[in-house]
C-alpha cells in the first residue's frame, strides 16, 4: 500500500478559490479514475491530502490516466499552478503481509494533538 501526504502553499487570498476547484473539478476526475483520496484541510496556507494506492503500478497507471487527460492538459493544470505556489509530496509505503482492501479505508483529519508538555 502506498499512502501519499501532499501539501500545497496557495497564494495568498486563493485559498478559497482553490478549495472550490479542488471538491469541484479535480476531485470528480480523480474519482471517476478510482484515486481513493482519504481527507484533506487547509492549515494556514497550506493544503494538505492524503491519497492512497494499492502499490506503484497502480499509482503510475492513475498518474498516467490523469496528467494525460484532456480535462487536465487543457484546463485544470493552468488553474491549479495559477493558485500555488510550491508542492511537496511525501510517499510512505506501507508494507503488509496480506493485501489489503483499498476501498476499506476510510478517515479523517482530527485536530492537532498538543502532547503533554510540548514547548513548541
Amino acid at each position: 500500500m502506498l499512502i501519499e501526504f501532499r501539501t500545497y502553499n496557495i497564494k495568498e487570498n486563493e485559498k478559497d478559490n482553490f478549495l472550490k476547484w479542488f471538491e469541484e473539478k479535480s476531485m470528480p476526475i480523480m474519482k471517476q479514475l478510482n484515486m481513493h483520496i482519504i481527507d484533506h484541510k487547509f492549515e494556514n496556507n497550506d493544503f494538505i491530502w492524503i491519497r492512497i494506492f494499492q502499490d506503484k503500478k497502480e499509482q503510475a497507471l492513475q498518474y498516467k490516466a490523469f496528467f494525460e487527460s484532456d480535462e487536465w492538459k487543457n484546463q485544470l493544470k493552468e488553474e491549479a499552478y495559477s493558485m500555488i505556489n510550491s508542492i511537496n509530496v511525501q510517499l510512505f509505503e506501507l508494507n503488509s503481509l496480506s493485501k489489503l482492501d483499498i476501498d476499506d479505508f476510510t478517515g479523517q483529519f482530527l485536530e492537532e494533538y498538543v502532547p503533554p508538555g510540548r514547548k513548541v
